[in-house]
């Protein structure tokens, strides 16, 4: 079986014949075809009800599960000869990943739900400017090989995706408490991730592991890899919650000024 998967993920394993540049004709199209899908899409479901939401939102958390299962095969298989010790870095707990556990979870939570409500916020701000932030800066998600460029990608624009079908539903929270609530869920994924970061390598000897890329490793992120050769790793990862939290508030002032606009129009049409 082993053997089987190795040989299928590894006629997988194709190249582009040039590595995809930034800006270029492959970032361009996707990104300006799959922006306007994600708007259009978000915008005819606007109106949609409580039940189709949830379909959705759980739809697209379960896809992000099942490409996620298919990048770690197609590392472990086809890139790291079958070692957990080169592929444990890929363990799915980034900025990025989140809404693979946040999507289907916050699809089953009550409406009434305060930690739904902070889930919700959270992906309409911190998920969505991950999102976004990644194409504005793409060296992250432009790759070698063709099927995970594809994958982070297609990925990268499902938290698009979410966060705009999020605000545009108004789903998402509109006070300023509602945000606080989802820079605490923020603060405690920080920590999960610097507990991973300590806990993964003494469990697999040698691996290199750092989620979110905020320490006690040094970070791979521009400016922060430099408060970290400066500093130290703590305020690394402060730098980083306070970085974050600054462009997810942008996003929130945005959503909250578009959310108080659609109740003050649904208002007058009643």
């Amino acid at each position: 079986m082993k053997e089987f998967f190795v040989s299928f993920f590894t006629s997988l394993a194709g190249e582009f014949p040039q590595h995809p540049e930034a800006w270029g004709l492959l970032h361009i199209l996707f990104f300006a075809i799959g922006l306007s899908a994600s708007i259009a899409g978000a915008v005819l479901l606007r109106k949609c009800s409580e039940k189709t939401f949830n379909r959705v939102l759980r739809t697209v958390g379960f896809v992000l599960v099942g490409m996620e299962v298919i990048k770690i095969s197609f590392y472990y298989f086809a890139i790291h000869n079958c070692s957990l010790t080169e592929t444990a870095y890929l363990f799915p707990f980034q900025l990025c990943s989140l809404p693979i556990y946040l999507a289907p979870i916050a699809s089953y939570l009550k409406k009434e739900s305060v930690v739904r409500k902070a889930m919700l916020t959270f992906m309409m701000t911190y998920t969505f400017m991950s999102g976004f932030s990644a194409f504005v800066n793409p060296s992250g998600i432009l790759l070698s090989h063709i099927l995970p460029t594809f994958h982070s990608l297609t990925w990268h624009m499902l938290l698009v995706f979410i966060g705009l079908l999020i605000a545009v539903t108004g789903r998402g929270g509109c006070t300023f408490r509602d945000f606080f609530r989802a820079f605490v869920l923020f603060i405690i994924c920080c920590y999960t991730a610097l507990f991973l970061n300590i806990l993964l390598p003494m469990l697999i000897p040698g691996a290199d592991v750092n989620m979110f890329y905020l320490g006690p490793n040094r970070s791979s992120l521009v400016v922060f890899c430099d408060l970290y050769d400066k500093y130290d790793w703590v305020v690394q990862m402060k730098s980083y919650e306070m970085a974050l939290s600054i462009g997810a508030f942008v996003v929130f002032i945005f959503a909250r000024i578009g959310a108080l606009r659609k109740a003050k129009k649904d208002k007058a049409e009643q």
